[in-house]
């Protein structure tokens, strides 16, 4: 018997969405529909010969890998995962494929349109989320249901100002809705050029000035060591008293204790969040209760087509891997990057 690992497939259709039929009689599946504590990775996993690691929330560390004797396949969404220790993988001879063609003529960024033209998903979640805060969505949503009425007053945007703390190809894609709603957009980053700044027609400018001039401040960095706490809770003191911060890249980039003194100290009006130092968000988290905020749960880059090409191409790969004739392996030293920060 082929033992067969799905992890967090929160939403339940692993099954539905890939083609399993393809696998052979003896193939046995099991589906986690709720993330493993790491603390128990090694104990649960610890016979299956395949892992496919849907939401790359798992981290797969030497140590772990280690545990897994078994392990002879793990099968991620993208190009690569950078929550496995690749070079502890092919060291113990552990194969990884992808869903992503692995000629490095494709591109290696993730499809999040699904028209031409559009906004890629993530952007598209965090104007969901800024008008969610701004317009106080959450809060008076919860009111009503509870049967209370209006509780406060609607932010309108136009004529306040949208920062962006990168300004990339997410960060980028905020600036003509922004325009057109008629707000002023002003960016920074430590990478961010005068030229890049020209191609977007927004201001660039200081860290300090773009903490102390946003109405709005939305977080599009790609998370590493050097991002990490990029805004501690001294930044956050700079911040207009009353301003909206959104964050849909990576909560570390964010300093998780000082996010949360500054929303319930008010000096923040609110906050729209779906990233978070750990995911999914523990039960007892001050995010879950604190008013000021709202939480969706990393489906910023989610969507339906998305994930149904995905999980074809998943059951594609573990079945090509049973039959003896793997797909997709991940080879390229450039696909093999280090373990990305905790």
């Amino acid at each position: 018997m082929t033992k067969i690992a799905i992890l967090d497939d929160y939403i339940g259709v692993a099954l539905e969405y890939g083609d399993w039929s393809a696998l052979p009689g003896d193939a046995e599946i099991t589906v986690y529909r709720e993330a493993i504590p790491p603390e128990r990775l090694v104990d649960e996993l610890a016979d299956y010969e395949i892992v496919v690691i849907t939401q790359q929330r798992a981290r797969f560390g030497r140590k772990v890998l280690e545990g897994l004797p078994n392990l002879k396949l793990l099968v991620c969404n993208g190009r690569t995962s950078n929550v496995v220790d690749h070079e502890a993988r092919i060291e113990l001879g552990i194969l990884l494929c992808g869903t992503a063609e692995t000629s490095r003529g494709a591109t290696a960024r993730p499809s999040y349109q699904e028209a031409p033209g559009g906004l890629p998903a993530p952007s598209e979640m965090a104007w969901a989320l800024i008008f969610a805060v701004a317009k106080r969505v959450g809060i008076e949503d919860r009111v009503i249901r509870a049967g209370g009425w209006q509780t406060g007053f609607p932010v309108p945007v136009a004529g306040k100002t949208l920062g962006l703390l990168g300004a990339g190809h997410l960060g980028g894609a905020m600036v003509p809705v922004a325009k057109a709603l008629g707000m002023n957009v002003v960016a920074w980053s430590q990478n961010l050029t005068v030229e890049r700044c020209a191609e977007l027609g927004v201001t660039r400018v200081s860290k300090d000035e773009l903490l102390s001039s946003a109405d709005v401040l939305g977080v599009f960095l790609v998370f590493s060591e050097r991002s990490r706490n990029t805004l501690r809770a001294d930044d956050l003191g700079k911040m207009k008293a009353g301003a909206i911060l959104v964050n849909i890249s990576r909560g570390p980039i964010v300093e998780e204790e000082a996010l949360i003194q500054a929303l319930r100290s008010g000096h923040l009006a609110g906050a729209g969040l779906d990233v978070f130092d750990r995911e999914p968000l523990p039960a007892d988290h001050p995010f879950r209760s604190l008013d000021n905020v709202v939480v969706t749960p990393h489906i910023g880059y989610v969507t339906e087509h998305l994930f149904r090409t995905a999980w074809q191409r998943m059951a594609q790969d573990v079945a090509a891997y049973l039959a003896g004739s793997p797909i997709r392996v991940v080879t390229d030293p450039a696909d093999c990057p280090p373990m990305a920060p905790q």
